[in-house]
């Protein structure tokens, strides 16, 4: 991995560069390859540095898990996904464009859910599948309509980022696509 300059990091840009470097080795190498001074170590910085805007690993983590549930957020916009079938799909897409981020989102035990601004990017993403019209038409508790969506639609997304849905998909008899799966999910 290249290591950045120092200098670019007396203008303010250390926590941008920190997350970016955390997020490449995540993608890379996975949860369990990251460490606070190996995260500092491949951006050039001394391994106290990561501190004045993090605190730890957690908060580092949980900050990175942040900037994943922004950018689900975003994925699922009315702006973005016009149908509730394309937020659920922009979820499962997001899942497969980015496992490393993704899990580590719902991983409790390398972040911290109560962290201020993770569970504000999380609640942002999580209100795009409350807002759906299913989950207010559905007969149900809108809660409980959100919940059964939801659990559709991550299960998806983790058993197409573990390869467990290609077996499957290869196996059927139709040409079964994740957008089908995706598509009954809302039925």
């Amino acid at each position: 991995m290249k290591t950045p300059t120092k200098s670019s990091y007396h203008h303010g840009d250390l926590q941008k560069a920190l997350l970016n470097t955390a997020r490449l080795m995540l993608e890379k190498d996975g949860i369990a390859s990251l460490k606070l001074r190996a995260i500092t170590r491949n951006a050039g910085v001394s391994a106290t540095a990561a501190a004045p805007h993090f605190g730890n690993l957690t908060g580092l983590l949980s900050a990175l898990a942040a900037q994943g549930f922004d950018e689900l957020s975003e994925a699922m916009s009315p702006e973005h996904a016009r149908e509730p079938r394309d937020v659920g799909l922009a979820y499962v897409r997001f899942a497969i464009a980015n496992p490393g981020l993704f899990t580590l989102m719902f991983r409790s035990d390398a972040i911290d859910p109560d962290h201020p601004v993770l569970a504000t990017a999380s609640e942002r993403a999580f209100a795009r599948l409350a807002a759906l019209p299913t989950c207010d038409q559905s007969g149900i508790s809108p809660e409980a309509a959100m919940a059964s969506l939801w659990a559709k639609v991550h299960g998806l997304a983790v058993l197409a980022i573990d390869g467990l849905l290609a077996p499957l998909i290869r196996r059927s008899s139709t040409a079964l696509t994740i957008d089908q799966l995706v598509e009954e999910a809302f039925r």
